[in-house]
């Protein structure tokens, strides 16, 4: 006997074997196997009473007819009803009915749980159009979903939610941080947003804009991938927006370009934003106020009237919004040219918080009111940077050309980083920049601290992108404490700007003492928000965050060389005479720093050295 006869499964084995394939295709599989069962003890029971001749009349179908309905209601014959046999073949009947009818309550109890699980957990596929969807979902992080429910205003809007959460958790947490209006409806999934079948039950194909937002890049990347399969190239129709750390993550463009893909580098505009704010406090809550939705935004509006006015004339004359650009040869011009004059039928950029109430106030005469007395010694304000990343010389180059820095943390290998990027700024014209290596790591402590502090004007607090997340965050808060401990201990005023990477983070030790923090999942929601919303201005907020080009900036009135009492529509003519747009100013009230945006034209400014005004322009 050949060893393939041997080795031949048994009857036994291979009726196991189709049992367990039936069995392992669910409800369905069961009832189908349930309802064979019951057909084959009613006709084996039916036939054995016609073969005993236990039936009284003897007819077939009225003896298959009885012990079907014997085995479905599970009844139990009485003495009366025929003779022994059939007594007894009847209630093997009802036995075995009563067997069919747990099985079936089983399965049919198991199937409905299966079913309502599987909505619990959002698994099937959604039906909508000109939504718009957030691949990823991080617990206590809430930014990103508020905004977009803020941009939908009054109009209908479908937001998808879609993570490793489960449904009914993703939308208690977020119903419970954020109030959902009528307008919006809120539709959570649970799927693997790296994978493109499940990818695909969100619809993605008809929507509006998908984010992508996992959290870190590895993940951001194959989800990116995920949807580009899905969209295929040349898709026009679907923006695709996603935020990563590192420089390597980056697509090529023409993949980007295929798929309608904008990837921002989110660590080096964070590093750019937190230069800046360490030596114009305020500037971080300022840049979040001027992304937030809650307020004042840019919008591309087409004003009839101010066809054949120059930038200067609009700057003066336009109510209730600040002209920022004019959209020429197929891209906006932030703060162009004073004499650029506004085409017919051309887009304006403009910051307003309701563009239905732009108006073009009557021309007017503007004086233009500069201080005559502006000279200005401009001081070296020492800053401290504690923590190195691989951003640090993104920083370097942000801060200002006679800046002395200390550093604390960097190794070796930083360190030949960091003193070529010196070197670089030396020989392009900024021989006044300084840097002294005062630690080789990062003091923890109150007292390593204050032995570092000196007369440092400025203390930055870099985060360490390699550690995890909330290790990080956890590193720089107790080092914010302590930092607070010294300045109250010593009398002293240095500012304070750290880097966190989460917002539950910064709620911890956020206590309204002047400290600015760079809160990475923020500033990332609110670019994500923007550009998913408004796609079409995405080459103004690439501008507006990168190292070229215009900017916003926090400029003192002595800087701008204001004179002490003028109007709004007079300091917005001063400004432009010195090369910047002014969108608004730093409100001063019990202590508090709030940043108030397109003040009315005609209100009555009384300025001091030390009022800070907010602008756009080129540095």
């Amino acid at each position: 006997m050949s060893k393939k006869q041997d080795n031949k499964p048994s009857f036994k084995e291979r009726f196991r074997y189709w049992f367990d394939n039936r069995m392992s295709r669910g409800s369905l599989g069961l009832i189908r196997i349930l309802v064979i069962a019951t057909l084959f003890v009613i006709a084996v029971i039916a036939v054995l009473i016609l073969i005993c001749g236990f039936s009284e009349d003897g007819e077939a179908g009225g003896v298959f007819w009885d012990t079907a309905s014997t085995v479905i209601n599970a009844w139990m014959p009485s003495f009366e009803d025929g003779s022994i046999g059939y007594i007894i073949l009847m209630a093997v009947a009802a036995i075995a009915g009563l067997l069919v009818t747990s099985v079936l309550i089983g399965i049919f109890s198991t199937a409905i749980e299966e079913k309502i699980t599987g909505l619990k957990n959002g698994n099937s596929s959604i039906i909508e159009e000109d939504h718009i969807v957030v691949l990823g979902y991080s617990e206590g992080e809430f930014t990103l979903i508020r905004q977009l429910v803020e941009a939908s205003a009054d109009d209908k809007r479908c937001i998808v939610v879609a993570g490793d959460a489960e449904r009914s958790e993703m939308e208690d947490a977020i119903r419970d941080n954020i109030d959902i209006p009528k307008n919006v409806r809120l539709v959570c999934r649970n799927i693997d947003i790296y994978d493109p079948v499940s990818v695909k039950k969100c619809c993605i194909d008809k929507a509006q804009a998908v984010i992508v937002n996992p959290g870190n890049d590895v993940d951001t990347v194959k989800a990116l991938l995920a949807v580009s399969s899905i969209l295929g190239t040349d898709n026009h129709d679907v923006y695709v927006c996603a935020v990563v750390a590192h420089a390597s993550r980056i697509f090529p463009d023409a993949f980007n370009k295929e798929h309608n893909i904008t990837q921002l580098l989110a660590n080096r505009v964070l590093s750019k934003v937190i230069a800046h704010s360490c030596t114009q406090p305020g500037l971080s809550q300022t840049l979040m106020e001027f992304l937030d939705y809650d307020g004042c935004n840019l919008y591309e509006v087409e004003l009839a009237d101010a066809a054949g006015l120059t930038f200067k004339e609009l700057t003066s004359r336009l109510s209730g919004g600040v002209p920022i650009g004019i959209f020429k040869d197929g891209k906006y011009l932030l703060d162009p040219e004073r004499g650029c004059t506004v085409g017919a039928g051309e887009k304006l950029l403009v910051f307003t918080e309701d563009p239905g109430k732009l108006t073009l106030e009557t021309a007017a005469e503007v004086p233009l009111r500069l201080a005559e007395n502006t000279a200005r010694e401009h001081h070296k304000e020492p800053t401290l940077i504690l923590g190195v990343n691989e951003e640090i010389n993104t920083v370097l180059e942000e801060l200002p050309d006679n800046a002395e820095v200390r550093i604390a943390g960097a190794d070796e290998e930083a360190r030949q980083r960091i003193l070529e990027c010196r070197d670089k700024l030396i020989s392009e014209g900024r021989p006044d920049f300084s840097i002294e290596f005062v630690r080789d790591t990062v003091p923890r402590h109150l007292d390593s601290l204050e032995a570092i502090i000196g007369d440092s004007a400025h203390v930055v607090l870099l985060n360490d992108h390699e550690m995890d997340e909330d290790e990080a965050d956890a590193e720089n808060i107790m080092r914010i404490l302590n930092l607070r401990a010294i300045r109250d201990k010593k009398q002293l005023t240095f500012s304070i700007t750290a880097e966190l990477r989460r917002e539950l983070s910064q709620r911890l030790v956020d206590s309204g003492d002047h400290t600015d923090f760079v809160v990475a999942s923020n500033m990332v929601s609110l670019f994500l928000s923007q550009l998913a919303d408004r796609p079409s201005l995405e080459s103004v907020f690439r501008e507006l965050l990168s190292n070229e080009g215009c900017e916003i900036y926090l400029r003192s009135a002595r800087e701008l060389c204001f004179e002490r009492e003028l109007t709004v529509r007079e300091a917005r003519v001063a400004a432009l005479a010195q090369g910047y747009v002014l969108i608004g100013l730093m409100d001063e009230n019990n202590g508090e720093t709030t940043p108030v945006f397109d003040p009315p034209l005609d209100k009555q400014l009384t300025m001091d050295d030390k009022d800070r005004l907010i602008v756009i322009g080129r540095n």
